[in-house]
Order: C-alpha cells, then structure tokens, then sequence
C-alpha cells in the first residue's frame, strides 16, 4: 500500500486488503496502476511475482516527478529484475568527467555500464511489470498496529489493514513518525534542477556525466544527461542557509548552463547510522524512510531497489523481524564506513582527486561499486593498491610517446588499461 505525502511519498504495502476496504473505494483499484518510487515498486513487484496482494496507496496522481539525479549501473539493473530497462534509460554514458582545481579529467567506460533515467517513468516501468493494485489521491494520516493487524487511516478517514506494511515514504516519513522510528535521523541536503540547453551545450554533455568537487564544503556537484535536457544538481552535508542554491547558480552558469526561471528542487538526504530503528513487528521502512541513501555519493536508486527487495524477503520467509539486520549486513555496513570515508574525502578533495580521478582503475571500481559488486572499503582500498600499477603503466605509456609519438603512446595505454582492468574487475 502506498500513500504520498507532500513531496515525498508515505507509502505501505499490504499483503492482504479487507473486503469492506475495497467496497469502500467502490472501483477497480488495478487500473490506475502507473507508476510509483524504486523502493516500494520493488517491493510490490517481488510480492506480487511471490503470489502475495499488493495495494499502493498513493497520494497525488502517477506518474510524478521524483527528485533525482537519475544515473544507475545497467548491470546492476539486469541482475535484479527479469525484464530490460531499454524503454526507459535517457541515455548511455561513454565516459566519466571529474572537474576539481580548475582541470577536467575524462575517463572512458564501456558503452552501457551506466545509464541516464528520470525517475518517474522509471519506477512506472517497474510497476507496469507487477499486478500490484493503486489507489490514487489517498494521504495518510496516521498509521497504528494491534497484534495481528497493521491499520493505514487516510486524511478523509478511509481506512485500510494489512498483515505487513513497507513504508517508503521519503526523509520525512509519516509511518517512521507514527510508529516512533527513526527519531534521531540525520540529513543532509540536496537541490536539483532539471535544465534545457542550446543544442551545442546538450553535445557537449551528452554521453558523458561531470562530477564537479571544490565548489562547496563537503559536497559536490554535479551534470547529468538527459535525452532533451541536463539533470544538475548540488549536495552537502551540513550547507550553510542559501549556500546550494548560490553555488548551483554561480557553477552552473560557468558551464554555460542558465538556471534562470527553471525549478529548483530542494530534498533531504537521510543518512544511515545504525543508531535508529527502521522496523517494527508489522512495518519495515525503506529507502529514503530508513536512510539508505550512500553519504559519500547521494546515491539512492540501488539501495532503493535492494532495501525493497530485502523487505520483500523479509515477509515471505516469515520472519520480517530479521530486516533490520539483513539490511545492516547488506547495506548498513556499508554505509556507515562511507560516512567516514566521506568526511575525509569532502575535507581534502584536491588531494584525494589527484591521486584517484587520473586512474582508470578508480572509475572502474566505482562502476563496480554502482553495480553493487565491490563496497566502498574495496573502492579505498583498490584506489590506493593500484596506484604502482597506474604509475608503472602511465611511464610506459610516456616512453612509447617519445619513441613513436601520440598515437604510440594512446594505442599502449588503451592495450593496457584494458586487458588490466578487464582481469581486475573479473
């Protein structure tokens, strides 16, 4: 079940829904079935493949604009979900753009490693492949439990019960607030705009996504490719008042990008310390509702996608009381490594991009981390161990350049960095 709330969405999953609550709705929820958050779409879609009812309650009409940056890994995709994401990726990326210090490095990547997607036609796409049920226009009010039963009341006084409830209603959660969870949440915070260019400023960033670091204290910006426009955004922990939007202006005219009439939005960016509770008995939060949001790059979507599948696997197996530690061990840990790895790198930006942007090993851990095949303590550690055999490498490359010139020395390092980082990412 899900419901929306303001700019975020309140959203439950019930495995069952009473008879009268149906009748009281007086349709055919099923059709109105168009679209929803990568959380709870998730969620409902492995329910509903498992044999289990599903009704989303939705507060405002689908699909709707999600805030988000909107890059995920292809692969990542294709090892969670039986069906393909072709319909709806915006773009492919071809390379990687880090700009720090007044310099850009680009590093190729393999033609569909990451794609470029706008969220709510994205979530649609998942839910379009599951029979779960919606119900559109329903803001939650408040939600309770008795010992059998999980109880949804709406805001016009509709009520709905449920054996389990999946709670993925954003940073701000009504269900968290309701159920006494995540009382001490720490945020961060994040604005977003989605931009139309002159065509020769879209080509320019067409296939590849900039991440622009230097130009705000611990945080970053960055660039995303769209198919008709560019996704920007800005994120820090602990901004200042007024100190996003200046910096997202000020950067983004610099790259001849005007923000002027175009929508700002501005969201959280819950961060996971382990400290909070994200479950009850009946309801398990997830998403931006447990703080599963990466502290080091804002990443949301994968964890999104893995928490509402660990909830999903939580009820199924009959044990849901299990979730909290499932989702430490496969996300939390994680997560709580990279606030520090964070802290640390936002402090000294220059001196860790320096020695990591130039090296085509970091860009592909970093895919494999967005695959979800390496953790950001492999990202660290492969960042600093490869580091003799990029110099080794990089000393080649310059000796084939003064021997036989340019052409040498770029045919030696793409032999090499792609035959290296092939067996290193196997």
């Amino acid at each position: 079940m899900i419901l929306a709330k303001g700019g975020h969405a309140e959203s439950l999953f019930f495995k069952y829904i009473s008879a009268k609550e149906r009748a009281h709705h007086g349709r055919d929820i099923r059709r109105y079935c168009r679209g929803s958050r990568a959380c709870r779409t998730t969620a409902a879609y492995f329910l509903d493949e498992a044999g289990k009812r599903v009704l989303i309650l939705e507060k405002e009409s689908l699909p709707r604009y999600k805030t988000c940056g909107g890059g995920l890994s292809i692969r990542f995709l294709q090892e969670q979900f039986p069906f393909s994401f072709d319909a709806v990726l915006e773009s492919q990326a071809k390379a990687l753009s880090y700009a720090f210090d007044g310099r850009t490095i680009t590093i190729p990547i393999k033609q569909g490693a990451v794609g470029m997607v706008m969220r709510d036609k994205f979530d649609a796409h998942i839910l379009a492949n599951s029979n779960a049920e919606i119900c559109q226009g329903a803001a939650v009010r408040r939600v309770f439990e008795t010992p059998g039963r999980v109880m949804v009341e709406t805001r016009a006084g509709a009520r709905f019960e449920g054996r389990y409830l999946i709670g993925a209603d954003g940073a701000n959660s009504v269900v968290a607030r309701s159920l006494g969870l995540r009382r001490d949440k720490t945020l961060a915070a994040a604005i977003e705009a989605e931009a139309p260019v002159a065509p020769e400023i879209m080509r320019r960033f067409a296939d590849r996504p900039v991440f622009i670091f230097g130009e705000i204290k611990l945080g970053y910006l960055w660039i995303f490719p769209k198919s008709e426009h560019l996704s920007v955004g800005i994120a820090a922990l602990h901004p200042k008042r007024g100190s996003l939007q200046a910096a997202l202006n000020r950067v983004m005219g610099r790259y001849g990008i005007s923000l002027e009439g175009v929508p700002l939005h501005g969201h959280p960016i819950p961060i996971y310390t382990h400290r909070e509770s994200i479950a009850t008995p009946r309801t398990l939060l997830v998403g931006d509702a447990a703080g599963l949001v990466d502290p080091l790059s804002g990443e949301g979507i994968r964890y999104a996608i893995k928490s509402g599948r660990l909830a999903s696997t939580a009820i199924l197996s009959g044990y849901p009381e299990r979730y909290p530690r499932m989702v430490f061990w496969e996300i939390g840990l994680n997560h709580t490594l990279a606030l520090g790895v964070a802290q640390f790198f936002y402090r000294f930006p220059s001196v860790c991009l320096r020695l990591g942007a130039p090296n085509p090993f970091t860009t592909q851990t970093i895919l494999d981390l967005l695959s979800d095949r390496a953790s950001t303590a492999e990202v660290m550690l492969r960042a600093v161990f490869t580091l003799p055999v990029y110099g080794l490498a990089e000393s080649l490359a310059a000796l084939a350049g003064r021997l036989g010139g340019d052409q040498h020395r770029e045919r030696l390092r793409s032999l090499v960095y792609e035959n290296l980082i092939e067996d290193f990412s196997a």
